[in-house]
């Protein structure tokens, strides 16, 4: 008999970040097998309607931003599990976790809490001083909670828990994200659709270097924008090419970016915000170079998708990364522009000599199929 399960979700689609897109996988595999999903999520677009019945998944919005949507999660959780009879509670992190966790004392139903990464003093660096240490509490006070099982999307994550917060291994199970290998393969990127795209963006005859993501100090984007005036002098027919989404600091990269577009190098940046997912795996086909140059990371989507597409990759030797990357890949430090620069000359001027990673793959299915596993084993 497939279970029930109540879900809580920080944001799902039509937001798009990251973790949506891998619980939309998880959930719509778990569907075809006949579990019925309830997902508690915010209600961040008053467009959407608070609540869908699709088949065998029920949607309820609630809260329209974050510590609005963890009160009224509260609440619809507590009425939900009155009403019905769930399984067991599955959250991610991180405002979601803390509804799943008070309801346990409630209704003493079995949790699992999916941590994508544990910041720790990290919150510091990327919020300031006073929010840091507001957002670092907050962490702690999540993680002394109660949970059943950590489902951890990298060993990097499991060890943060270990080390961080104490957390017991019997607990802690690595279950990493899977990949959209039937859609990020170069294989399947007309060779037309790059002649066009490079014709159409002047790309031709040019060393494309390209970013996509968000522009949240997590990213190490500064270190690869220092990275543009010293790479322009040594070659001016590099193109650094900006493609950016939704992000607090959006704003503010783009300004930079744009500066220095419009006053010193034309030429040698162009931006786009947040191009269609077709567009984008056409924009990647075509780029000859994509640089990651993360502070910290969990998700490692652009990183995976980019060695899927078989493109060579710059990025940081820290977090999880490492455990995830391979193909055509020079590691970096982070905040490190000198080194940005080195990697892409050495790519562009001789990438015979950078040494090739071991191929990994994060199947979708397995990721599934695993999360299934946990789900057996706590019932």
């Amino acid at each position: 008999m497939k279970k029930s399960i109540l879900l809580f979700l920080d944001y799902y689609l039509p937001h798009c970040w990251g973790v949506e897109t891998v619980f939309e996988q998880i959930i719509q595999r778990l569907r075809a097998k006949w579990y019925h999903i309830t997902l508690i999520t915010s209600h961040f677009d008053k467009r959407l309607k608070t609540y869908e019945h699709l088949n065998n998944l029920e949607i309820y919005r609630v809260g329209f931003w974050r510590f609005s949507f963890l009160f009224f999660s509260l609440i619809k959780g507590f009425f939900l599990l009155k009403q019905q009879k769930f399984d067991l509670i599955h959250a991610s992190t991180y405002v979601g976790a803390f509804p799943a966790s008070i309801l346990w004392y409630f209704f003493h139903k079995k949790v699992v809490l999916t941590v994508h990464e544990v910041f720790g003093k990290l919150w510091i660096l990327y919020k300031g001083w006073f929010w840091g240490r507001v957002y670092l509490f907050l962490e702690k006070m999540l993680f002394i909670m109660p949970y059943t099982i950590y489902h951890c999307v990298s060993k990097y994550t499991m060890n943060s828990l270990r080390l961080l917060y104490g957390i017991s291994d019997e607990k802690l199970h690595v279950i990493y994200n899977g990949v959209d290998y039937d859609f990020w393969n170069p294989e399947y990127v007309d060779e037309q659709k790059i002649t066009d795209w490079k014709k159409e963006y002047s790309w031709n005859w040019r060393f494309i270097v390209l970013y996509y993501g968000h522009a949240g100090k997590s990213k190490g984007l500064d270190s690869l924008i220092d990275c543009i005036p010293q790479m322009i002098k040594y070659d001016p027919t590099v193109l650094f090419v900006f493609n950016i989404i939704d992000s607090k600091r959006k704003t503010k990269t783009l300004n930079r970016l744009r500066f220095l577009e419009k006053f010193w190098f034309a030429r040698q940046i162009q931006i786009f915000q947040w191009v269609d997912k077709n567009d984008l795996r056409d924009m990647v086909a075509s780029c000859d170079i994509v640089v990651a140059p993360s502070l910290s990371e969990w998700f490692w989507s652009v990183h995976t998708e980019t060695v899927a597409m078989k493109k060579p990759l710059i990025t940081t030797y820290i977090a999880s990364l490492p455990e995830v990357v391979w193909g055509t890949t020079i590691f970096i430090k982070p905040w490190s522009s000198k080194q940005i620069l080195d990697a892409i000359l050495t790519i562009k001027e001789n990438q015979q000599d950078v040494e090739i990673l071991p191929v990994k793959t994060f199947h979708r299915d397995e990721t599934v199929e695993k999360i299934e596993n946990i789900y057996e084993l706590i019932s």
